[in-house]
């Protein structure tokens, strides 16, 4: 029997499934078209900073990196980035893709990949299991 209740959590995870998986797809499509565009180099984590910072009545903790790159136009350039992997350290060194017009604007595609990829992974996962639970609740 089916009941409003299973069929709307089929429903939702098959539409939280379906955004997932195109959100995923969307980042790693502009990673494609950004990659034609832009010189790769290796930059280095000058600086590094985690500080708590106090938000919507929580407390978050924010991290700020200055990433060092060279480039043969400008030279050595230095950026300041947002950090959303946790295990980041002065001196660690990392792929940068830079414009070659606007060297400021940088991208880390290793980081950008790993979470475009998660994305894609949970939004076949949410998918799946939305179909799997709409078929098992269809046969009951």
């Amino acid at each position: 029997m089916k009941t409003i209740h299973s069929q709307l959590i089929a429903i939702l995870l098959l539409v939280v499934g379906v955004c997932l998986f195109l959100g995923g797809v969307a980042g790693l499509g502009s990673l494609y078209m950004v990659s034609k565009d832009c010189e790769s180099t290796t930059g280095v984590v000058k600086k590094y900073d985690r500080k708590r910072v106090y938000r919507h009545r929580k407390i978050r903790y924010e991290s700020t990196m200055l990433v060092s790159y060279s480039t043969p136009k400008y030279g050595e350039m230095h950026v300041y980035k947002k950090s959303h992997c946790p295990f980041r350290e002065v001196g660690d060194e990392l792929t940068v893709w830079y414009d070659r017009n606007r060297p400021e604007a940088i991208r880390l595609p290793v980081s950008e990949s790993i979470l475009f990829g998660t994305l894609v992974v949970f939004g076949v996962l949410c998918t799946y299991g939305g179909i799997c639970y709409r078929k098992a609740t269809k046969n009951e």
